[in-house]
């Protein structure tokens, strides 16, 4: 973890001093008319500091010239600290988590704004974004299904079947074959809301001003106050998570 936040930090950094430098830059200027974009769309993707990642979609309108208010929307899905991959007990092992009780994914839809630091007065200049924005998380809990060795009453038969973890029954490691299909129990999948915040720092840049393409770092918080079951005998109410992520999109 302390590797992933240095190795963030270290982009942060970067990304300033690309936008710093852009004030230097000897592209050619932008002279010809520019209209009054009042409108902007971006779609992304991005990597969090729990080894997953998300897509996001915002959608922003004018505020002042240089601040947009923006209707921001994300899917991403989120790993506990505490999971751990370990290969199953059969001669084709499969990896699972021991202890994992849900898989989580995490929509978030908010309300925030763009502050536009610096602006891009040339082609192909870059600019400094700062981005907020705040709202509902909704954790969707996807229950995790193991590939379980049983022996059958009268010790005759073994065969393999697919339940649901539970860490009261499933004790016997060498029992344990590996995780089982995705969308196995998909229907008994529950949802739990609470609140989040989120924070970035974003690199801009493109040929042209109605298009462009961002480079952004920054963190997130999720927080549920009734707390979710991601792993065994511990409710987890809140997640804290660094990201990096690349998105492009449209002035209009």
């Amino acid at each position: 973890m302390a590797k992933i936040v240095k190795a963030l930090q270290n982009i942060l950094l970067i990304l300033l001093l690309l936008a710093g430098g852009s004030a230097f830059a000897q592209n050619q200027a932008i002279t010809e008319p520019q209209l009054f974009y009042t409108k902007r769309i971006q779609l992304g993707a991005h990597i969090n500091s729990a080894v997953r990642g998300g897509i996001n979609f915002k959608y922003g309108w004018h505020q002042t010239g240089k601040k947009k208010r923006i209707l921001d929307t994300e899917l991403a899905y989120v790993r506990h600290p505490k999971e751990t991959n370990i290969y199953g007990a059969s001669q084709n092992p499969q990896e699972y988590s021991y202890g994992k009780l849900n898989s989580v994914f995490m929509l978030r839809t908010g309300y925030g704004q763009t502050f536009f630091i610096t602006e891009r007065p040339y082609k192909n200049a870059v600019g400094l974004n700062f981005n907020y924005s705040l709202g509902i998380a909704t954790a969707l809990l996807k229950p995790v299904y193991l590939d379980i060795l049983n022996i059958s009453n009268d010790q005759t038969r073994a065969f393999v079947r697919a339940e649901r973890y539970d860490p009261d029954v499933h004790i016997y490691q060498n029992l344990i074959y590996g995780n089982s299909s995705f969308f196995e129990g998909i229907g008994n999948t529950q949802a739990r809301f609470g609140g989040y915040g989120k924070a970035s720092l974003a690199v801009e840049w493109g040929a042209y001003p109605d298009e462009f393409h961002t480079l952004e770092a920054g963190v997130s918080l999720d927080v549920f106050p009734t707390g979710l079951s991601m792993v065994a005998r511990e409710q987890t109410r809140s997640v804290v998570l660094f990201f990096i992520g690349y998105s492009f999109g449209w002035n209009k």
